[in-house]
């Protein structure tokens, strides 16, 4: 029944008629007989819950599986407390009729209005004259903050709502701030809401009438309202976007945007959807000083076969990303069952007298036949330009892999293919083919098995191609390893592995390689953590393959972690390396040296320094700060070149400063090399109560698409909303290294 909550609680998604003012039925409500104390403290019943319990009631009748009560009632019944003058209903068909000072309260919601019909069973409601205080809860978050809806009739389920005369306000004064009018509404919980003739209210006129208002429930992104401002690249702007449902689940929306250095930019988005397809279709072109054209189709089909995958992508002259420029993307994916997966894609881009087009089409199996595995990829890649030069290549990888009980066997086939004549070619990673068989020591020794010393190993026979004489190679591979941990040495934790690898070749050479690791760690509580590790690979031989060539490592690291007490932590971290030891070059590696102190999660300093022991001097220091309240975040990051003696680096962060009603914040980052600001960005949102109104300036000092730009939004505080604050033009976020928990 919990979707019947979230039914009910968007029943009176329904508006005022016969002369009623919001107003008075709002005050009317508020006047009538609330329960008594001892009524909301009981708690309310579970959902599965048949029993319905009286908890108090006027004049009774029953008649089977009838009831009738008059002169006031409260039932306790299918997760909910139901209180009216009088009720009728019918414990076997479970549809209650609730009339007279009625008040439904659920987990996340309460209705009350004059008559509330309800039918457990089916999920499903009518309400007259009712009102509601619907919580974000209720709606899957989709909304920020209570919303009221206030009415004559609706009906419906918990899918969807169907109103008459609605009105919508997210105000919760007697006279609100602002409400929508209409006359009929369609509410999907969690989805979007479409208002039909209605009229925005503000301050009790009516400034805008529409013939439909369709709101996405969850689209942050959606800007229901219009927006001012002002960039380099379009000059002053205002723009808008209108959205109104179609046929079904079809919604559109058209854009109509001025820019006065562009002109006038006009468009249109389709959403489609029906139980086997799902889409969007985006079309929007600049008219003007400049003429762009942007196309772009995002498409999914479900089919007897499969589905059906489209992502079409057309930028001409995009004034924001290809200027002077046409490119095209084109991604087609066709997966046939739950095996094949045929899948094409084309990237092309036309510049003046310049061209370029990739084209790949490619077929992917995945099958499984009683314990063998088997994956084709075959892949036909295509490069042509206004060069004159074209690739073609076919590619060709194969894996099955089968269980033998004591070993698993691979087969592997891997080639690229030139077709024709192709310059510079050099496929570097031919297999053709390569045989392995792994195994272990639980398979081959079952029961008998050291634990102590488990060991895993592998055999391989199999071609390879040398990429630099370009003749093929037949390798014989040989590998034994072992890894242990150990966890009983009280503040002591051990950890040791290990490899041996020879290799035979086919050109009379050889190559054997060693690789140990270890690592050891001491544990003191929570106060202290010390970490020991090495690490010794070194081949012995030559190999004419690039897969088996290694340098040469004998590496110790070193870190101490120490919490001086709950607030505060140090650490320090190092290295040597053995093997510059042995050259007489310097042997010990970067030390690092950290701290951090923490008062509770108001606020947080983290620092790390860093000593260049090659140069011998400090390299650099990084400081990160955090201070929140419920109210105000204020973080900075800061980085300073001790070798050049410059803040290199400052970001500072800043949200939720208040002077009045209005709120301020700010993203500043600072280059210490150049002496300039490269990014800043402020915003100050105004509190009109109900909505908003936002003010965002970002400068951008260098890099792409440099300069200032200023919006203007007004945004109704209940619905989702973001802006660009915090991102940069590439739509990077902007940080200044604390993190999400500092």
């Amino acid at each position: 029944m919990r979707l019947l909550a979230i039914a009910l609680v968007l029943a009176p998604a329904i508006a005022l008629s016969q002369g009623m003012a919001l107003s008075d039925f709002v005050h009317q409500v508020a006047l009538k007989k609330q329960p008594n104390k001892q009524t909301q403290s009981q708690p309310l019943p579970t959902p599965d819950d048949h029993v319905l319990e009286l908890v108090r009631s006027g004049v009774l009748k029953r008649s089977g599986s009838k009831l009738t009560v008059t002169d006031g009632a409260e039932i306790l019944y299918k997760g909910y407390r139901c209180l009216a003058d009088s009720v009728e209903g019918d414990t076997q068909t479970q549809i209650f009729r609730f009339s007279g000072n009625v008040r439904v309260i659920g987990k996340d919601e309460t209705v009350v209005g004059d008559a509330v019909t309800v039918d457990f069973k089916k999920k499903t409601f009518l309400a007259n004259y009712s009102q509601v205080k619907i919580s974000p809860n209720s709606v899957g978050n989709k909304i920020q903050g209570d919303a009221y809806l206030s009415g004559k009739t609706s009906q419906g389920n918990s899918q969807r709502i169907d109103a008459v005369d609605c009105l919508f306000t997210s105000c919760e004064y007697k006279t609100p701030h602002f409400h929508l009018d209409s006359e009929q509404a369609t509410i999907e919980p969690g989805k979007q809401i479409t208002f039909r003739k209605v009229k925005l209210n503000i301050l009790g006129r009516n400034v805008i009438s529409l013939p439909i208002l369709w709101i996405p429930l969850g689209d942050r992104s959606f800007k229901y309202l219009p927006q001012m401002g002002q960039t380099e690249d379009e000059g002053f702007y205002i723009k808008n976007t209108y959205g109104f449902p179609m046929k079904g689940e079809d919604r559109a929306a058209v854009r109509t945007d001025y820019m006065s250095k562009l002109g006038t930019g006009l468009g249109t988005n389709y959403y489609y959807r029906n139980k086997d397809i799902n889409g969007i279709a985006r079309l929007y072109g600049v008219f003007g000083s400049v003429n762009t054209f942007n196309a772009n189709l995002q498409h999914e089909q479900k089919l007897k076969w499969g589905n059906l995958l489209i992502d079409q992508d057309i930028q001409r002259n995009n004034y924001l990303t290809t200027p002077s420029a046409t490119t095209t993307n084109t991604r087609i994916q066709a997966n046939v069952g739950r095996t094949t997966t045929l899948s094409f894609s084309r990237q092309a881009q036309e510049t003046g007298t310049f061209t370029n087009e990739n084209q790949t089409f490619t077929l992917g199996d995945r099958r499984q036949f009683g314990k063998t595995n088997t994956t084709l990829d075959m892949t036909w890649n295509s490069s042509s330009g206004s060069s004159g030069s074209s690739r073609q290549t076919v590619d060709v990888r194969f894996q099955g892999q089968t269980d033998l009980k004591q070993a698993s066997a691979t087969l592997e086939y891997q080639r690229t293919i030139p077709i024709g004549e192709v310059a510079n070619f050099f496929p570097g990673s031919d297999r053709t083919p390569v045989l392995t068989l792994r195994s272990d020591s639980k398979r081959l020794m079952g029961e008998k098995a050291n634990p102590s010393m488990p060991f895993t190993t592998e055999m391989s026979l199999g071609e390879y191609l040398d990429p630099i004489t370009q003749s093929r190679i037949t390798r014989t591979n040989f590998q034994l390893g072992f890894n242990r941990a150990i966890r009983d040495k009280g503040p002591w934790r051990l950890d040791f592995n290990g490899n041996f690898q020879q290799g035979l070749y086919s050109d009379d050479t050889a190559q054997y390689r060693l690789n140990f690791g270890t690592a050891g760690t001491y544990s003191l509580g929570k106060r202290l953590t010390a970490n020991l590790r090495y690490a010794y690979l070194r081949p012995f031989g030559y190999s004419p393959l690039a897969i088996d060539r290694t340098g040469i490592t004998n590496y110790s690291s070193f870190d101490l972690s120490w919490m001086t007490n709950d607030k505060s932590s140090f650490g320090i971290q190092t290295g040597y390396d053995f093997t510059r030891a042995e050259r007489s070059e310097t042997p010990w590696q970067q030390v690092g040296i950290r701290s951090e102190y923490r008062l509770g999660q108001s606020f947080s300093l983290r620092t790390l320094s860093s000593y260049d022991t090659f140069n011998t001097v400090w390299s650099n220091i990084r400081l990160d700060m955090q201070w929140q309240t419920p109210t105000l975040m204020t973080s900075v990051g800061a980085r300073y070149d001790a070798q050049r003696s410059t803040w290199s680096a400052v970001n500072l962060m800043l949200d939720g400063l208040r002077i009045g009603r209005t709120r301020i914040g700010a993203n500043l980052a600072y280059n210490g090399y150049t002496k300039q600001f490269d990014t800043q960005q402020y915003s100050m949102v105004y509190d009109l109560h109900d909505a908003e109104a936002i003010l965002t300036v970002s400068d951008f000092g260098s890099g792409f698409r440099s300069g200032r730009e200023i919006a203007f939004y007004i945004r109704l505080k209940i619905i989702p909303f973001d802006t660009n604050q915090g991102f940069g033009r590439r739509g990077q976020a902007f940080g200044t290294g604390t993190g999400r928990d500092f």
